[in-house]
């Protein structure tokens, strides 16, 4: 009886131990299948289908309640016909497919959720932006007020703050925090001065007095670099040349979101000279700079009507597809946002407010998503 007991006692610990190897060996696998450095622009993209158990990705994020927006009013995910179809298969594929689809999408109707063409982006948590960006050295946007818009937006995803998660806070008065909070931060002119333009402002004011507001994750530098012309001031070449020199790892990669329009009155001789500008400067860094060209626009229905013949829709639908056409010409990702503002809500004709910014800075996120690590 002892060596029965014995045996039966060493067999329920091998046991125990092929269960515990078999439980940490699945939850490595599923740590490889979340991380962004399993994936690459030519594979599919791992990240777990999650969307259908957050009712509202804002929940948690400062200012939800006052500025009144729901995920579930900016992305919809899709819905399986097949429930034994791999729910991976419902999102682009590559990157190229991507920037295809989400240029190419549109609304089911008036501010609807947008969905892209052909195949869907995805709305990420900030814990898998944080994870996105580890793959570089750092990002750097380029442009005129239209990109700057989308850039606030970017912060406000990264700071978890909708009211006032494009700004810097501690700058503004008590007055002016009423003022520029949530949809404001991007339609009051009177706030635009106060926006963040590179995360280390926010790094550097995290002293706990009362408006502080850090990133969920600030390892990745990124800036917002101001462009209205071609060629760009050389205090700006110099902030770039700088930030792509500073201690880097050699293997990741520095994206760059680039754009220019309504700066230049549409200007397709001043878009084509900035591209090749900023490719210069960056090709002679000699490090691995991705680009994605991001296109304007489109025109509003309060668009003044002096500036319909030059800024409305035709001109703006042109403008995209000849500035896309001369991105790819250099080898450069693009990025249209005509299909996008089609059929959203502009205060002014030409600029929308914080619905079409997250959605826009969550494209972004997703393009770097699929932008290869090396």
């Amino acid at each position: 009886m002892k060596t029965s007991t014995v045996r039966s006692n060493s067999n329920s610990v091998a046991a125990s131990k092929r269960t515990a190897f078999t439980v940490i060996l699945t939850i490595a696998l599923l740590l490889w299948m979340i991380s962004p450095f399993s994936a690459s622009p030519r594979q599919p993209d791992r990240v777990p289908f999650s969307q259908n158990l957050v009712e509202d990705y804002f929940s948690n994020f400062e200012g939800h309640g006052d500025c009144g927006i729901k995920s579930t009013q900016l992305y919809l995910p899709l819905i399986p016909l097949d429930d034994n179809a791999p729910k991976h298969t419902l999102y682009c594929n590559n990157r190229a497919t991507l920037l295809d689809a989400m240029s190419g999408g549109g609304r089911h109707g008036f501010e609807k959720p947008y969905f892209p063409a052909g195949c869907h982006y995805r709305w990420y948590s900030t814990a898998e932006i944080c994870m996105i960006l580890e793959r570089f050295d750092a990002i750097i946007f380029i442009g005129d007020d239209s990109l700057k818009q989308i850039y606030a937006a970017f912060n406000m995803l990264l700071r978890e703050n909708m009211a006032m998660g494009g700004l810097k806070q501690w700058e503004l008065n008590e007055s002016q925090r009423d003022t520029c909070r949530c949809d404001n931060q991007l339609t009051k002119s009177e706030c635009w001065s106060h926006m963040v333009m590179e995360s280390q402002t926010v790094r550097e004011r995290e002293d706990g007095d009362g408006h502080r507001s850090p990133f969920y994750c600030d390892r990745t530098p990124h800036v917002f670099l101001p462009v209205s012309d071609s060629p760009a001031p050389e205090e700006l070449h110099a902030s770039f040349t700088s930030l792509i020199s500073g201690d880097p790892d050699a293997y990741k990669p520095v994206p760059v979101i680039h754009s220019l329009s309504l700066a230049t009155s549409l200007s397709w001789s001043k878009a084509i000279d900035s591209m090749d500008e900023w490719v210069t400067v960056a090709d002679a860094s000699g490090r691995n700079i991705p680009f994605l060209w991001v296109g304007p626009n489109a025109a509003g229905h309060l668009k003044p009507p002096g500036q319909i013949l030059t800024q409305g829709n035709n001109a703006l639908w042109h403008y995209t597809l000849e500035t896309m056409k001369e991105a790819k010409a250099r080898q450069l990702d693009s990025l249209g946002m005509y299909n996008l503002t089609l059929q959203a809500n502009s205060w002014d004709g030409s600029n929308y407010g914080q619905k079409v910014g997250l959605v826009q800075a969550m494209m972004i996120v997703n393009w770097l998503s699929r932008v290869e690590s090396t």
